[in-house]
């Protein structure tokens, strides 16, 4: 059993508020002394690194006016030196020393980075973001309640909360030794702080120790904090058990070897681990089933790992032919396995006159209780339910601890390769749970991913509903915000308020989950038809008017049959729905219309024979009957690939392509139908089209360069930009770019009108 308490050198004890620059020589002594422990600890790594932070951390320290001093480097190296005994790599070690000189601004992240590398300076960051979470659950008066009360529910959140943000074991390992470093220095603290930091350990750190399975630092900081709770108390458990810890292991160590050789005597080869109950489980067992000090008959236990069942009864049998088994002390949950599906033979015997509990099982059965789905803390904790994707995770860390410890165990020199030694301690991107607070303290787990209003359909669909604003962390933030791990988020409502239809469109992101989808989608069903029909038709027109199509060109019953409905006015009430999407609607458009062209199954053939017909521009449009003739796009209508076009041959420039819907070319016609010609584009476009776009947004610094870069990001290319600012505060701006068709072109006005401060982005053409 490895121990984590051990005192620091003198010198580094004594550092003090009077430490100065004469002092360093002792101090540097000192330091020499710890690294040499440590040294012996890890088998003999070299540690140069931990060295050298050691070094700048203690002349940071020495460089800061006393009356700020905070000894930021004893407590560095207090954390290093509890992890130490851990097994832990060199990385986490640094790391310890330099988090509190970073949290108390001694140090900096960029000078961590720039002097130690990106491991290091991930632990740092990542343990102080742990620690600006701890911080945010110690000031929040609710939860505060939920320590007193012992709300489980609202305690496991806080459990999953600490867990979900950390993305490397370390971090977890380097926040639990400091609570411990913190619990250890708080004899001279005063009595409010004691109980304050105490009680924050007791419901959040020991149970996340515990969960992990680091067995050492669990009993110490649920026994220091019980402590501090609770003087008295603890001052008479420890009394009743009337010997020291020393000499309770020294017993434990008797009676494992002792059962050891008797079970080897009978062929048995067995892996026998041993523990002394500490004081503040004796305290809980007492009070959780009302026993007294004498009736308990596990303070004392040893754990037995066998090959098979069989060999778990014949150790059973020869555990109680050494010692005096106790009547009523026995539980078979081999034959009958828990409902969680733990398996093991427990018995209590008089051992050297003391009572000891022995557990026997397999070496498969302790593994499926410790790593598997029946993990055994979900059963000693009290746990009614099991959330899979929790215990992965927490499994995953233990996993990764464990097979950790047996490396530096068996390696002489552990920090040789720790780039392949900690490769796994990344796997944590299959988490798929954040967790955030309410307004009112109220910790809500949602899926990876959530926005402000998924969190407001979670706490209530009328919330949602009746949704207007959000602020994060008491910032306004849009409602398309994807929220992180320990937020606190605020919902703002207005009485009045409805469901805005854009919500349900995939592609503006306002809701990720399929609960806040199917609580939108049931509202809007419920509406009254012919105001659904009212409301789908506006929908359906603002999109035709921002893509400049007139609503005229477009038949909803041509679409009827690939959506499966009687008429047109369905296709309007489905889209207030949301049983068929805006986007999937324009695409049937853009696919009667020989659309998107970077999908292939939607492209039709177009109605022109290419055999017969000649290809005349790089605009991929085939001419009924003309060759080597110059081809231009009207600027009148600026058609755009896909839309039905027609041919006009002008005097002097060849032949100019138009909507077929665009009114100077049917007027053209109409006077001179001789020069009409036919035309229609090529099955693939050979490249982007000019389009001209107006955005009118709020004028704001950096408004062309997010637009710009929500362009850029969906590959379309930008071939000129002309601002205009009003004096009222208002900017136009017209971007002549290059799409491929309707599609992309309705994909990108959207995403702009998305962006902060934007008015509206619609598509130019002439004469409106």
């Amino acid at each position: 059993m490895v121990t984590v308490r051990e005192q620091l050198p003198e010198q580094l004890n004594e550092l003090s508020e009077e430490a100065t620059v004469e002092h360093a020589a002792e101090t540097q002594t000192a330091l020499t002394t710890w690294l040499d422990r440590v040294r012996a600890n890890l088998d003999g790594a070299k540690l140069t690194q931990l060295e050298e932070v050691a070094k700048l951390v203690l002349q940071k320290e020495l460089e800061t006016p006393v009356s700020h001093h905070i000894n930021t480097f004893k407590t560095g190296i207090g954390i290093a030196d509890i992890l130490a005994h851990l097994q832990v790599d060199e990385d986490t070690l640094a790391a310890a020393v330099l988090y509190r000189s970073v949290r108390e601004g001694l140090t900096t992240l960029d000078e961590i980075k720039q002097k130690f590398g990106v491991q290091i300076f991930n632990l740092v960051e990542g343990t102080l973001a742990m620690g600006k979470l701890s911080e945010l659950i110690e000031k929040n008066k609710r939860l505060e309640d939920h320590f007193n009360n012992n709300q489980r529910e609202h305690l496991n959140g806080i459990y999953k909360m600490l867990i979900s943000v950390t993305e490397d074991v370390r971090v977890v390992l380097i926040k639990l030794a400091e609570r411990t470093h913190a619990l250890r220095e708080l004899a001279t603290s005063t009595r409010e702080r004691q109980e304050r930091v105490a009680r924050e350990i007791l419901t959040i750190y020991s149970p996340l120790a515990h969960r992990l399975g680091i067995a050492q630092l669990k009993w110490e900081l649920e026994d220091l904090a019980f402590r501090y709770l609770a003087p008295e108390r603890y001052k008479e458990i420890a009394s009743l058990l009337n010997e020291k810890r020393l000499e309770r292991e020294q017993y434990i160590q008797f009676v494992v070897d002792k059962l050891k050789n008797e079970l080897l005597d009978h062929g048995i080869h067995a892996e026998i681990s041993g523990r002394v109950k500490h004081i503040y489980s004796i305290y809980r067992k007492m009070k959780s089933k009302n026993l007294s000090f004498d009736q308990l008959y596990d303070i004392r236990a040893v754990r037995v790992l066998v090959d098979s069942i069989p060999e778990c009864y014949h150790a059973l049998g020869i555990v109680h032919q050494i010692w005096r088994h106790i009547p009523h002390q026995f539980d078979d949950y081999i034959t009958n396995p828990k409902a969680n599906g733990y398996r093991s033979l427990h018995t209590a015997v008089i051992a050297e006159n003391k009572s000891l509990e022995i557990q026997i099982r397999t070496t498969e059965m302790h593994e499926e209780a410790e790593l598997g789905v029946c993990s055994h803390f979900n059963y000693k904790e009290g746990a009614k339910s099991t959330d899979y994707s929790f215990n992965h995770r927490l499994h995953s860390l233990r996993a990764v601890l464990e097979h950790y410890q047996e490396r530096t165990e068996t390696s002489a020199h552990p920090n040789e390769d720790e780039t392949e030694n900690f490769d796994q301690l990344q796997d944590f991107e299959d988490f798929e749970k954040i967790y955030v607070f309410s307004r009112d303290g109220d910790i809500k787990e949602l899926p990876r991913g959530s926005t402000v209003l998924d969190f407001a359909y979670h706490v209530h669909t009328e919330v949602g509903n009746k949704c207007y604003a959000a602020r994060v962390n008491q910032r306004y933030v849009p409602l398309t915000y994807t929220l992180k791990t320990g937020e606190q988020v605020e919902i703002l409502t207005k009485k009045d308020r409805e469901p805005n239809r854009d919500w349900l469109v995939n592609s503006l992101g306002y809701i990720k989950t399929a609960r806040a989808r199917d609580k939108l989608r049931h509202w809007f069903k419920q509406q009254d038809r012919s105001k659904n029909l009212e409301v789908g038709r506006d929908l359906l027109n603002k999109e035709l008017a921002r893509l400049a199509i007139h609503p005229k060109s477009i038949d909803l019953n041509d679409y009827c049959p690939h959506f499966n409905v009687k008429n047109g006015d369905d296709i309007l009430v489905a889209l207030v729905s949301g049983d068929i999407s805006l986007h999937a609607l324009i695409n049937q458009v853009n696919r009667h219309m020989h659309l998107d062209q970077d999908e292939p199954e939607l492209v039709l053939k177009p109605t022109l024979n290419p055999r017969a017909s000649h290809t005349l521009s790089a605009h991929g449009i085939l001419i009924d009957g003309l060759d080597n003739v110059e081809l231009h796009i009207a600027q009148c209508c600026q058609p755009v690939h896909g839309e039905s076009i027609g041919g006009y041959i002008t005097l002097n420039r060849g032949v100019s392509i138009h909507k077929v819907a665009c009114g100077d070319y049917l007027r053209m016609i109409k006077l001179e139908p001789e020069r009409a010609v036919e035309a229609d584009w090529e099955m693939q476009p050979t490249r982007g089209q000019s389009v001209q776009i107006v955005v009118e947004a709020y004028d704001r610094r950096g408004l062309l360069k997010d637009l710009t870069q929500v362009i850029f990001s969906d590959q379309i290319n930008i071939r000129q930009v002309n601002t205009i600012s009003e004096s009222d505060g208002i900017a136009n701006m017209k971007l002549l770019i290059e799409v491929k068709g309707l599609a992309q072109l309705s994909r990108l006005l959207a995403r702009l009108e998305q962006q902060p401060g934007i008015i509206s982005a619609r598509r130019l053409v002439q004469g409106n």
